[in-house]
């Protein structure tokens, strides 16, 4: 039995349970029904080899995977590549508009038959699916199908860059490791595909990165500037892939006049020129444009030309926002020069993607308004009097989170004492609103002065050696160190909380431990007389302190905000 993404999606949630959980939580969980629940746990089994158990649920405990069972199942996720796995249809509908929006060649039935593995009936209601999908979307795009050109989107070239860029954030940002090594393995072998996607330009472009920002005087976010090198390839593709008229070039060039007057025009023509040096791959105006395109709208972590008078109204719109922000709330501003600077640092970018469409969503929105919920309320409500009349723009909750994010970073907030833990680093590759807003957050938590510096993965590895620390905090959860780390998320939930919790009263504890234990072993000596059942009452008495006061701190903390 072949498993596609929902099964590989209910194997991979039960190999990480520790504890069993019944089908209806498991179905809560995951969004879906218990007779799907039930019907993925089928296809697994099947998948099974015989000697091994089945996967059942037992009446009121649930499902635990055994030890054995664990084992088997890692196996199969290993083995799980482009020959096992079978795509879900929201997958061959993605990896079929992909194929039809990059290739050179005409798209027939047959050849989508061949592409996706299923029969001829699937393709068309694939296709079916695909055209009502696309009467949903903002993009205008259009499933058209002709004998002489077979199936093309037609649409304004923008609005189908738009669409692709939109449709690859999907792809990449939930991604799916069986179907991407299907996207990975089929779409450079697609007709006019196979020069962009080839090994030595992918390795080039990433290379080409330190130069850019070098030539922009700025830090791109490290995830975006990763998912532009992602999708890249993609939408210079898509864009050859349509046959447009001389007058309808032009009018996409006037479109782009604007970005032609920005450094990211100059640093992409200087992409293109090394392009063309290396390996004669030739960028015409259009393309040219799209790259700087995408360098002006994703998120930078770092821009020297934040004071230029260019960006003077934007400034001036910003500081309008946080006087509004302020007057409708209790919330104080601690640095409002450095918050100036990352607002318009963060609207620079917003801009450009709310001109030219281009996507980009806060996967931290969903925690932002649970746990933050009057602070983003009140920066939606100064928003919409103040950036939204005068940009002319309207702003999703993704929109209002990020400006959240960078609000939150700026905020006063309380200290606590301790005199146990005072050398603490944080390491956070969310980008630099995150960063701050991080550092907030710790702050609420962890001793007066204790956090020394806020680094990213790459800057902590190049200084790690010299430094010396009682604790290191991470987003990553791939972050190796010589010294204690807890990985949290940028958003501390309440388990993070009571993470740095217990690592601060365990740290006190050891540390005050010196002077207490000879203290107490020595009073406990005088009614104990073995010297064993003195040791095994130290340790008893010893961890039911700890207990006692790990408890009193969870108790104070779940009853305070961050603010």
């Amino acid at each position: 039995m072949l498993l596609d993404k929902s099964s590989l999606e209910l194997l991979t949630y039960l190999m990480g349970l520790t504890n069993s959980q019944t089908v209806m939580s498991i179905s809560r969980t995951m969004g879906q029904s218990r007779r799907k629940i039930y019907y993925h746990l089928e296809k697994i089994n099947a998948a099974l080899p015989r000697h091994i158990d089945p996967i059942v649920s037992l009446p009121r405990i649930g499902i635990l995977l055994t030890d054995e069972q664990k084992v088997v199942c890692q196996v199969l996720l290993d083995n799980m590549d482009s020959y096992h796995y079978v795509m879900s249809m929201e997958e061959r509908i993605q990896l079929m508009t992909i194929y039809i929006a990059i290739t050179s060649e005409r798209v027939t039935i047959e050849k989508l038959m061949a592409l996706t593995d299923v029969s001829r009936n699937t393709v068309l209601n694939d296709l079916s699916e695909i055209r009502a999908q696309l009467t949903t979307e903002q993009f205008k795009v259009y499933l058209y199908a002709t004998k002489s050109e077979g199936y093309f989107f037609k649409c304004h070239p923008l609005n189908k860059i738009q669409y692709i860029h939109s449709l690859l954030y999907e792809v990449f940002s939930n991604p799916n490791e069986g179907f991407l090594t299907i996207l990975n393995e089929k779409v450079p072998y697609f007709e006019g595909c196979e020069l962009l996607f080839a090994p030595e330009i992918v390795a080039f472009l990433a290379e080409q990165v330190n130069q850019l920002e070098i030539d922009l005087g700025k830090k791109i976010n490290h995830y975006e500037i990763e998912f532009m090198l992602k999708v890249l390839p993609y939408l210079l593709l898509g864009y050859r892939n349509m046959v447009l008229k001389t007058s309808e070039q032009h009018e996409i060039e006037r479109e782009f006049a604007l970005i032609r007057k920005r450094i990211e025009y100059k640093a992409a023509q200087h992409l293109a020129s090394s392009l063309a040096e290396k390996f004669a791959v030739g960028l015409d105006e259009i393309e040219i444009s799209l790259i700087a395109m995408l360098l002006l709208s994703y998120r930078k972590d770092k821009d020297i030309h934040t004071n230029s008078q260019d960006f003077a109204d934007i400034k001036a719109t910003l500081e309008r926002f946080v006087d509004e922000f302020l007057r409708c709330s209790a919330f104080e501003i601690d640095n409002r020069e450095l918050l100036m600077r990352n607002l318009v640092m963060h609207a620079k970018a917003f801009l450009f993607r709310k001109t030219y469409g281009i996507l980009s969503r806060n996967p931290l929105t969903r925690q932002i308004k649970q746990k933050y919920k009057d602070l983003f309320v009140t920066v939606k409500v100064a928003a919409s009097y103040t950036l939204e009349e005068e940009w002319l723009v309207q702003m999703n909750d993704d929109d209002i989170a990020y400006f959240t994010i960078h609000i939150g970073g700026a905020l006063k907030n309380k200290h606590i004492q301790s005199a146990a833990v005072r050398e603490i680093y944080l390491v956070c590759d969310e980008g630099v609103g995150v960063q701050k807003l991080f550092y907030k957050q710790c702050q609420s938590y962890l001793p007066v002065d204790s956090i020394k510096a806020v680094f990213t993965t790459e800057q902590f590895h190049s200084v790690e050696d010299i430094l010396e620390m009682d604790l290191l905090i991470s987003t990553s959860d791939n972050l190796r160190a010589s010294f204690p780390v807890l990985q949290v998320e940028p958003v501390l939930t309440y388990e993070d909380v009571m993470k740095i919790n217990h690592f601060l009263t365990y740290h006190t504890m050891k540390e005050t431990s010196r002077q207490f234990q000879p203290h107490l072993e020595q009073l406990l000596s005088r009614y104990i007389t073995k010297k064993c059942d003195v040791q095994e009452a130290l340790v008893k008495i010893q961890e039911l302190i700890q207990d006692d006061l790990f408890l009193a701190t969870v108790e104070d903390h779940s009853l305070k905000d961050l603010y």
